[in-house]
C-alpha cells in the first residue's frame, strides 16, 4: 500500500502561510522585526520581508511531486504515465479555482466597484495566463498570479525533462538546467539592464530563468526514488542532517538577499544565483521529509500545516485580494499601533474560510474527476506524494 507522507503537505502549508505573512508585514507597514531587545535582540526581518520565497518552496517541491510517476517509469515499476491524463489533471488543478476568482472579482469590479473593470485585452490575458511574456503580455487581475504561467510552463515542458531521470543522464539534467538559467538571465540582463524594475521582474521571472530550481525538484525526486527502490534510504539522522542543512542554505540565502537587495536588480551575483541556490537547499529539504526525518514529522506533521496544505491553492489566490479589499475599505483603520498582530489573524482565517469552500466545491470533485482517468492510482501527485513500490 502506498505511504502518505504528511510532512511535505505541511510544507506545502508553510509555503502558502510564508507568502500570506510576507503580504501582511507589506501591508502593515515593513519594519525591523526583532526578538529581544538592546544588544541580545536578534533580526528576524528576513522571516519577514523574504516570505515570497514561499514561491520557490511551491515551485521545487510541485517538481518533485508531479516527478515521482516519471520517475517510476524510468526505474521500471510502471508504465509511462499517459500524458493526456497528466496534462488534464494539471488543467483541473489551476484553471477551475482560478476562473472562478477571476469570475468573483468581475463581479465585484462590474457591481460593486471594488477593483477596476479590466479591457477585453486584459480579460482575455488574463483568462490565458498571458503574464509573463515581455511586452505583449498583460497586468493579472490577481497580482500573485503572475506564478502561475511560470508553473503550468514546466508542466509542459515535465514529460520532456522526465527523459533525463535515468542513471547518468540526470547530470545531463542538471547541466543544462543551470547552464540554461545562466545564459538566459545573464543575455536578458544585458537587453534589459537599463530598464525599470518592474519590467527587469517580468522579463527575467519567466520558466526560463527559473528552470534550475524546478530541476533540483526533480532531481530530489529522482534519487528518492532510487534510494526507495535499492532499500537504502538514509536513516533518521542522516535525514535530519539533510534537513537542517537545506533549511539553513534556504536561512543564508535569504539573510543574503536581505543585505543586498539594494544591488539586486542591478546586476549583483545574487540576481544569477539566488532561486537555484533555494531550488537546491529546498531539494534537500524535499529528500530528507520524503525518506523520514523526526525534525520534519515534528515540524511540519501537524493538523495546521496539514489543513493549510490541503488548501494551500485558495489560500495562496485568496489572501493577496483580501489584503487589497480590507485596506481599501479602511477595515484596519481603526487599529492603533502597530497593525501585523491585528491583520495577520484576520487574512489568515479568511484565507481560509474561502480556500476551504473553493477546496471543497470546485479542486477537489475536479481532481476526482481526473483521478479516475489516472492510469497509475499507486503514484499519487496531489497533495502529498507516496513512496515508490514495485506494485503501485
Amino acid at each position: 500500500m502506498p505511504t502518505e507522507l504528511p510532512t511535505l503537505t505541511g510544507l506545502r502549508g508553510f509555503a502558502a502561510f510564508w507568502v500570506l505573512l510576507y503580504h501582511v508585514w507589506v501591508e502593515a507597514g515593513p519594519r525591523l522585526m526583532t526578538i529581544g531587545s538592546g544588544r541580545y535582540s536578534i533580526d528576524m526581518t528576513p522571516a519577514f520581508s523574504g516570505g515570497w520565497a514561499g514561491v520557490d518552496i511551491f515551485f521545487t517541491l510541485s517538481a518533485f511531486l508531479l516527478s515521482l510517476p516519471f520517475v517510476s517509469w524510468q526505474l521500471g515499476l510502471t508504465r509511462r504515465p499517459s500524458l493526456r491524463t497528466f496534462w488534464l489533471r494539471r488543467v483541473l488543478r489551476i484553471f477551475p479555482a482560478y476562473y472562478a476568482q477571476i469570475a468573483v472579482l468581475l463581479i465585484l469590479a462590474g457591481c460593486f466597484g471594488a477593483g477596476a473593470w479590466p479591457g477585453f485585452t486584459q480579460l482575455l490575458g488574463n483568462l490565458l495566463l498571458w503574464f509573463n511574456f515581455g511586452s505583449v503580455g498583460v497586468a493579472p487581475l490577481n497580482a500573485v498570479a503572475y506564478t502561475l504561467p511560470i508553473e503550468f510552463c514546466f508542466y509542459l515542458l515535465l514529460p520532456l525533462l522526465a527523459c533525463l531521470l535515468r542513471p547518468r543522464w540526470w547530470v545531463l539534467l542538471l547541466v543544462v538546467a543551470v547552464l540554461e538559467t545562466q545564459l538566459y538571465r545573464h543575455l536578458m540582463f544585458a537587453a534589459i539592464g537599463d530598464v525599470d524594475t518592474p519590467h527587469k521582474v517580468v522579463a527575467l521571472e519567466q520558466l526560463p530563468g527559473r528552470i534550475d530550481q524546478f530541476a533540483f525538484g526533480m532531481l530530489a525526486a529522482y534519487a528518492y526514488g532510487r534510494a526507495a527502490i535499492a532499500g537504502r534510504l538514509p536513516d533518521m539522522r542522516t535525514n535530519d542532517a539533510l534537513l537542517v542543512l537545506g533549511a539553513a542554505g534556504v536561512a543564508l540565502m535569504l539573510t543574503l538577499i536581505h543585505f543586498g537587495i539594494g544591488t539586486y536588480w542591478e546586476g549583483s551575483w545574487l540576481l544569477f544565483i539566488w532561486h537555484g541556490a533555494v531550488g537546491a537547499a529546498v531539494g534537500l529539504m524535499l529528500f530528507a521529509c520524503a525518506a523520514g526525518s523526526r525534525i520534519a514529522n515534528a515540524l511540519l506533521s501537524n493538523r495546521p500545516l496539514h489543513y493549510l496544505g490541503v488548501i494551500s491553492f485558495g489560500v495562496y489566490l485568496w489572501h493577496y485580494p483580501l489584503i487589497h479589499w480590507l485596506s481599501a475599505t479602511h477595515a484596519f483603520d481603526w487599529i492603533s499601533g502597530y497593525r501585523l498582530p491585528w491583520i495577520l489573524p484576520i487574512v489568515l482565517l479568511l484565507s481560509c474560510l474561502i480556500a476551504d469552500v473553493s477546496y471543497r466545491l470546485i479542486e477537489r470533485p475536479l481532481l476526482r474527476l481526473g483521478r479516475r482517468r489516472n492510469q497509475h492510482p499507486g503514484v499519487t501527485t496531489e497533495g502529498v506524494p507516496v513512496a515508490l513500490t514495485a506494485n503501485p
